[in-house]
């Protein structure tokens, strides 16, 4: 069975996107959807889709779409993901799925209750390296985990109207690149946080342009993570137990993994390296669109509004909410 998707929203992270389903097997383009015709007509031409709609509403309409992969700025995917939903149209949306835990659960629960597919798209725990770390953790290869050591930061330049700085597009680093190491560690762990804490830097628009957070779980472990925009940081991600450690190249899409007895001892390492690592979630989510799975086993809704009450936690605190 080909699985046909459409786009709404034509930026960056979309054209990532269809490169890597037009990459894949049994998977295809169908509709791109953007608020403007012409751009939509380019978007359609470069990466061979279908049909090209000037307006959001129009695809959700098409019944040649089997899938609906929304890639707009965050303070759009509510409103969009529940008009998908209501019209029982399978979505895969950017992260975060929405800014608050409300709103993810009210999403979850309207997927439930209409038996449509809902996956936030968490591309970098479909990835290869990431699951065989998480197999490593669940086998017992480094004994308990006590630590996880994660950053997601860049340096970019500050524009008060881009996505990254502007509170009406829900800027701020915590959305936009802390997800990342947030998910990892709850992936990781297979548990929700306890407890969350942290401090962060306020740009001039209000919005957080960098952050250091930690989360406590319930088997005892730690993450001490960080997230921003002010600086490059060092990629690489660390996973301690009891009896060893894990070793990844970044949280945010990693494709190799090294695991370790005690300190350095290196026992076993893992590498698959492709061109576009977004092969994986386009895949995934197809396969459970073939199998008629309404939430992944990879990124599962309570994982989804973990996140967010994580998001909901640490902004009450900067005063962000």
């Amino acid at each position: 069975m080909n699985v046909r998707y459409g786009i709404i929203g034509l930026g960056n992270i979309s054209n990532k996107f269809a490169d890597a389903v037009n990459r894949e097997k049994d998977v295809e383009l169908v509709s791109v959807a953007a608020r403007d015709q012409a751009r939509a007509d380019v978007f359609t031409k470069k990466y061979k889709a279908k049909k090209a709609y000037g307006n959001y509403e129009a695809l959700m309409d098409d019944p040649d779409v089997d899938i609906i992969y929304i890639g707009v700025t965050h303070n759009f995917h509510y409103d969009l993901v529940k008009q998908c939903l209501n019209k029982h149209k399978a979505v895969l949306c950017e992260k975060p799925l929405v800014l608050t835990q409300k709103e993810a659960r009210e999403l979850t629960d309207l997927a439930q209750k209409n038996n449509t597919l809902l996956m936030e798209a968490m591309w970098t725990r479909c990835m290869p390296a990431y699951r065989k770390a998480q197999e490593w953790v669940r086998a017992g290869k480094i004994g308990d985990v006590k630590l996880v050591n994660a950053s997601f930061c860049f340096h970019g330049e500050y524009d008060p109207e881009s996505r990254w700085y502007s509170p009406k597009l829900a800027g701020g680093s915590l959305f936009d690149v802390g997800v990342y190491p947030v998910e990892f560690s709850m992936g990781i762990t297979g548990e929700h946080p306890l407890q969350v804490t942290g401090v962060a830097k306020i740009a001039a628009t209000g919005v957080d342009e960098s952050a250091a957070f930690s989360m406590i779980f319930p088997g005892g472990a730690v993450a001490s993570l960080a997230c921003g925009f002010t600086t490059d940081a060092m990629d690489e991600a660390v996973i301690y137990g009891t009896e060893g450690k894990i070793v990844v190249e970044n949280c945010f899409g990693l494709m190799r993994a090294e695991l370790f007895e005690g300190r350095d001892k290196k026992t076993a390492g893992f590498e698959e390296k492709v061109p576009n690592g977004f092969i994986y979630q386009a895949r995934h989510c197809a396969d459970l669109f073939r199998e008629g799975k309404i939430q992944s086993d990879l990124i599962p809704w309570a994982d989804t509004v973990a996140c967010a009450g994580v998001f909901d936690t640490l902004r009450k605190h900067w005063g962000l909410v």
